[in-house]
């Protein structure tokens, strides 16, 4: 009995063709799907690190200005209180200078105008002329009650506390609602000393400051844009007062710029901003608008380049395909002297 013989047919050479173009065109579908997927991730990503690091800025930069002006209960002078009495040896200094309580640089590109202090121009890393800067003065503690009377207006003030005070460097406003003194610390013991000699011109504050009064110790602060210490970025930099080091607030800042809101008819109120070389009287500045312009480390972040918008100029064309995103503020001075 024969067996019978079976013919197994294979594929013909288009059904080879065929399923291998299904095949291609199924490959180039998930391709150009993960490669959106990814790309669409990276740019959310670095959109997430530019909205951490401006609310890092924006929050660490309003808390200082807000503050700038703090010389006691009377800072506005609402109450006509007399005049402030700085004792410290070199009033106008850099780190004594409380009266100017705020002091912008417009950065040219070459310099600033009006010049910045060697604090700003020298400091570690140095500040970078094509941006602002700015320094404010402002309270780096809690303030102290007075636990008594001062014997005598060069005595010693007693408080219920001396933490947070150190003798020989903490710079303190002491002061109450008709009258408000700066000093340097020169020791604590009974309370705080305030000697003339190397750190202050008198021992005299003005007054014997009584149980109404408060003493805080005060700093001074600036802020500026220079390289980051951890990448090709610039960073946001803030400097208190001489310290070797400045501090890193936040980075893949590009762009810094200020303008003071100048209240020239006594009514409280801005009427006016400009940049600082246009700033006539500090006294009058009542308010700060601050704007940042932050972008994305990667320079492909974007498919294509992304123009923007930013401190009055529109539709700017980038270099580069980074992202780009400007921060706008306006801060009150509500603690301003006049």
């Amino acid at each position: 009995m024969k067996r019978a013989i079976k013919h197994q047919r294979g594929f013909t050479l288009v059904e080879l063709m065929v399923a291998t173009g299904i095949g291609l065109m199924m490959t180039a579908v998930i391709v150009t799907v993960f490669g959106q997927s990814t790309q669409s991730s990276k740019v959310n990503q670095a959109r997430n690190e530019i909205q951490e690091q401006a609310r890092v800025a924006l929050d660490t930069l309003q808390r200082d200005l807000r503050q700038a002006g703090y010389i006691g209960c009377n800072s506005n002078r609402v109450l006509n209180s007399g005049g402030l009495v700085n004792t410290t040896s070199g009033p106008n200094s850099y780190r004594n200078n409380i009266a100017v309580f705020m002091q912008g640089y417009e950065g040219t590109g070459a310099s600033f105008s009006p010049a910045a202090p060697g604090a700003v121009t020298g400091a570690s890393p140095a500040a970078s002329p094509i941006n602002d800067a700015v320094t404010v003065r402002i309270p780096s503690g809690q303030p102290v009650s007075l636990n008594g009377t001062m014997a005598s207006s060069t005595a010693v003030i007693p408080v219920f506390s001396t933490a947070g005070f150190t003798a020989g460097s903490t710079r303190a406003v002491i002061g109450d609602c008709a009258q408000s003194s700066v000093f340097v610390v020169t020791g604590l013991a009974g309370g705080l000393e305030h000697n003339n000699g190397a750190f202050n011109s008198t021992a005299d504050l003005g007054r014997a400051y009584g149980p109404d009064a408060m003493v805080v110790p005060f700093d001074t602060i600036s802020y500026y844009v220079a390289p980051s210490s951890f990448s090709g970025e610039n960073s946001l930099w803030r400097r208190v007062g001489t310290a070797a080091n400045s501090e890193e607030v936040a980075e893949g800042v590009e762009d810094f710029q200020l303008t003071y809101g100048q209240d020239t008819n006594g009514d409280n109120f801005a009427d006016v901003f400009t940049p600082a070389d246009a700033v006539a009287n500090w006294r009058q500045v009542v308010s700060v608008r601050a704007s940042l312009l932050l972008r994305s480390k990667a320079n492909t972040t974007a498919q294509t380049t992304q123009p923007y918008n930013f401190n009055g100029a529109t539709t700017i064309a980038p270099p580069d395909r980074r992202l780009r995103r400007p921060f706008n503020v306006t801060v009150q001075l509500r603690n301003r002297t006049i």
